[in-house]
C-alpha cells in the first residue's frame, strides 16, 4: 500500500508519540478545527493511515497506546465536525477500500472517493477494460490464473 509522502513509515519497536494538549475544563476532550501542531498530522487523511498503521507498543503500555489512537481516531473523522452519518459512510468507505485487492486499491485511493458509493461506481468503471481487471485481480490472488 502507498503512504502519503507526508507519513513516514513507522519501523517496528518506534513509537509515535502524539502529545495531548492541556486542555481547560470546559474545553471538550476533541481535537479542534485548528491547524495541527508540528509533529501531529496535518490532515484527516494523514491521521487516518496514522491510525491504520499504528502499532502496539508494549513500552508504552496499553493505556498510553489508546490514548494516542483515540486521539488519532479524533483527528481523522472529526466527531466535532461530522455528523454521525458521515463518520459512518468514512469508516464504510475506509473499510470498502481495505478490502479490495492491492492494485485496484491503490488505483480507487488515488481517485480520491468522496463516499462508498462514488469508491463502487470507480470499481465497476474498470468493467470498461477487464483485462486490466483480470490482470490486477489474479496478480492478487482473487482470480486463479488459467
Amino acid at each position: 500500500m502507498d503512504v502519503p509522502s507526508q507519513v513516514m513509515p513507522m519501523e517496528p519497536g518506534q513509537a509515535l508519540v502524539l502529545p495531548l494538549p492541556l486542555a481547560k475544563a470546559e474545553e471538550s476532550p476533541f481535537p479542534g478545527p485548528d491547524a495541527a501542531p508540528p509533529g501531529e498530522p496535518s490532515s484527516p487523511e494523514t491521521a487516518c493511515q496514522l491510525f491504520r498503521q499504528f502499532p502496539y507498543q508494549v513500552m508504552s503500555g496499553p493505556h498510553e497506546t489508546l490514548r494516542q489512537l483515540r486521539k488519532l481516531c479524533f483527528q481523522w473523522l472529526q466527531p466535532e465536525l461530522h455528523t454521525k452519518e458521515q463518520i459512518l459512510e468514512m469508516l464504510l468507505l475506509e473499510q470498502f477500500l481495505t478490502i479490495l485487492p492491492g492494485e485496484i486499491q491503490m488505483w480507487v485511493r488515488k481517485q480520491c472517493p468522496g463516499s462508498g458509493e462514488e469508491a463502487v461506481t470507480l470499481v465497476e468503471s474498470l468493467k470498461e477494460d477487464p483485462q486490466r481487471l483480470l490482470q490486477w485481480v489474479s496478480r492478487a490472488g482473487a482470480i486463479p490464473r488459467s
